[in-house]
């Protein structure tokens, strides 16, 4: 069927009446014109889902999409995205700590005392969802750039001070954990908040709408799409002989030549989660989320389902 000049109205009612059919646009660039109410939804086994193209900002497919749910290890996004913002040096070696190594949950199966580099610890965040890394990264910021920010602040409180019976108190740096939310303050992402790093808390939340926007302000980062599009990935210690060879749990950056990134997360009280970017014949990023499927293969079915209906029924 070829239109020129249809109304977005009469498009709609035209689906209503007729049997799905290939559609042919004159313009070549398209803004895609949602098709909500029309029946011809994808029928998703989750809590909520999301697609959006994040190159124009169009929602395609919404399903409780503004809800606030458990996030699980999709908290691992905004621990990448403030790791990179906040860490200038991602050679620098760390030693693993003993919270971290014993950890529970999801890891990269670090050990304590093992001396490792931060770019490592990066990919074992994402490659292999480790939790042990979350920590680390986290401890790494705390420990060592608060404090030389705190020591600099400190420091430059006490050259200001020309009163001497005048006491101030220089600002505190935030922590890690705190610099996660206050990003969500940044982005107006009024449906995420944190309380750890990794995500094993039940607090850690976010509406599908939210994590979208977060995903979109994360690829902006080169180093955050280049660990995100990698399947396979070996860490080596740099006290022994200890290595971590790690393959993506994110099966589809496995399996389809489309996908760009993504990252799976799972808990009990979130269920199995899943976030994917990938892109359209006409080279546009689509953002998929899927929030509380029933099981770890329903999370890839579920982002399968909705990215072959993005390509059935949009057209650029």
């Amino acid at each position: 069927a070829y239109f020129d000049n249809l109304s977005k109205q009469d498009f709609i009612v035209y689906q209503k009446k007729t049997p799905p059919v290939l559609v042919t646009f004159k313009a070549p660039d398209i803004y895609p014109w949602g098709i909500k109410g029309t029946g011809l939804e994808p029928k998703v086994k989750a809590k909520a889902a999301i697609a959006i193209d994040i190159d124009n900002g169009q929602t395609l497919f919404a399903y409780n999409d503004k809800e606030r749910l458990p996030m699980a290890s999709l908290t691992k996004i905004m621990t990448a995205t403030v790791a990179l913002e906040r860490i200038n040096d991602f050679n620098v070696p760390v030693i693993i700590s003993r919270n971290a190594a014993l950890i529970e949950g999801s890891r990269m199966n670090l050990w304590m005392d093992e001396k490792i580099t931060l770019k490592d610890v990066l990919y074992g965040l994402i490659l292999k969802s480790g939790n042990d890394a979350a920590v680390t990264l986290e401890e790494y910021y705390d420990n060592v750039v608060k404090a030389k920010t705190s020591c600099s602040s400190d420091q430059n409180a006490k050259e200001e001070i020309k009163d001497p019976n005048k006491k101030e108190t220089a600002p505190q740096t935030p922590s890690f954990i705190e610099l996660m939310n206050e990003k969500t303050k940044e982005l107006s992402l009024k449906e995420m908040k944190f309380e750890d790093s990794s995500g094993i808390s039940e607090n850690n939340t976010s509406s599908p709408s939210d994590l979208a926007i977060l995903m979109n302000y994360a690829m902006r980062n080169p180093v955050f799409r280049e660990v995100m599009a990698t399947t396979q990935y070996t860490a080596s210690a740099l006290n022994g002989s200890l290595e971590h060879p790690m393959t993506t749990t994110n099966r589809l950056l496995r399996t389809r030549t489309d996908v760009l990134a993504g990252k799976t997360g799972y808990s009990e009280a979130a269920g199995w989660n899943m976030i994917t970017v990938f892109k359209s014949p006409a080279g546009h990023r689509i953002v998929t989320i899927v929030f509380g499927t029933e099981g770890n293969d329903a999370r890839f079915n579920e982002s399968n389902k909705i990215i072959d209906w993005v390509y059935s029924y949009y057209r650029y």
